[in-house]
């Protein structure tokens, strides 16, 4: 994810789709998917306290994994953005605060499209290599991303799939060091793809790192291009994600969660739920399956 501290915005690569219109009836038709949303129900709107107020959840001890509250420019300029919103901070820059609450401000992200919106900590949180996204005292990011990317909602994704997405902390890849979940498109065909497979994508998390699957997304060209996922189906988003990740991938197979990428989109078959994939440039895969990756980019829709 790039930056611009002249113009404003948070500018990102750009990416085509593979086929269809962004719609505003695309996302209603989630509300019938059986259990897609976080308890089956309704989306809940998201607390909106002030930051700072009592029982806001605690930040990480600042570190080298973590960051520094005194982090500033360039690499950081979306924390700089998130202080300006939380006001703990004066700027430039100057962010469009979609959303602002103790544990999250929610930003518009680099294309301008309606379908690209950034969830981001308002702790110093440098990525997913962070070990406080897995402690129980971690806000659920991913939940909070969701919820916010429902109508009515300040990221409102208007597009047929909705798709969550965070990137490895790899710097070829992830071009800010500030833990944000993009919400965003999902380019079309990956849904069915993902229903394709269906049968063979487990809800058990003891098995999540063994279930490698290829889908089909997009190269920085445009160009379709395979590249292979762990994924795993559950039922809501009630969970920690990051430490679901983390029991059940990293630590059983003595990988880092710096080099994992991770997304999820709503299962729109069965009894719904969501799926959650999982990948990074060294993953074993069967033969004759491509390769994994590190970034979301093959799979989100921004512009």
């Amino acid at each position: 994810m790039g930056d611009s501290a002249t113009s404003g915005k948070i500018h990102r690569r750009q990416f085509v789709r593979l086929s269809g219109t962004a719609g505003a009836t695309g996302l209603l038709g989630l509300m019938g998917a059986g259990g897609a949303l976080a308890d089956g129900g309704q989306p809940a709107e998201p607390p909106a306290p002030s930051p700072g107020d009592p029982g806001a959840s605690p930040c990480p001890t600042p570190s080298s994994l973590c960051g520094y509250p005194s982090d500033t420019g360039g690499r950081y300029d979306l924390w700089d953005r998130v202080q300006v919103c939380a006001g703990t901070k004066t700027g430039p820059p100057f962010p469009q605060c979609l959303q602002t609450t103790s544990t999250y401000v929610v930003l518009n992200g680099g294309s301008g499209s309606n379908h690209d919106f950034l969830l981001v900590p308002t702790c110093r949180v440098s990525g997913i290599e962070c070990p406080f996204i897995a402690t129980a005292s971690a806000p659920n990011y991913w939940l909070d991303a969701w919820v916010n990317a429902q109508p009515g909602q300040p990221g409102h994704v208007v597009y047929p799939h909705v798709g969550l997405g965070i990137n490895s902390a790899d710097p070829m890849i992830r071009q800010q060091d500030q833990l944000h979940i993009h919400l965003a498109g999902i380019h079309s065909g990956i849904q069915t793809q993902l229903n394709n497979h269906d049968s063979m994508i487990t809800n058990n998390p003891s098995r999540w790192r063994n279930q490698v699957v290829p889908v089909w997304g997009l190269t920085s060209t445009g160009a379709p291009a395979p590249r292979s996922y762990r994924v795993l189906h559950v039922a809501n988003l009630n969970q920690n994600l990051f430490t679901l990740l983390r029991d059940s991938v990293v630590r059983p197979t003595g990988a880092t969660m710096a080099a994992q990428m991770m997304a999820v989109t709503p299962r729109l078959v069965g009894n719904g739920g969501f799926y959650v994939l999982n990948s990074e440039p060294g993953l074993s895969v069967p033969a004759g399956q491509p390769g994994g990756t590190g970034t979301v980019d093959f799979l989100l829709a921004y512009a």
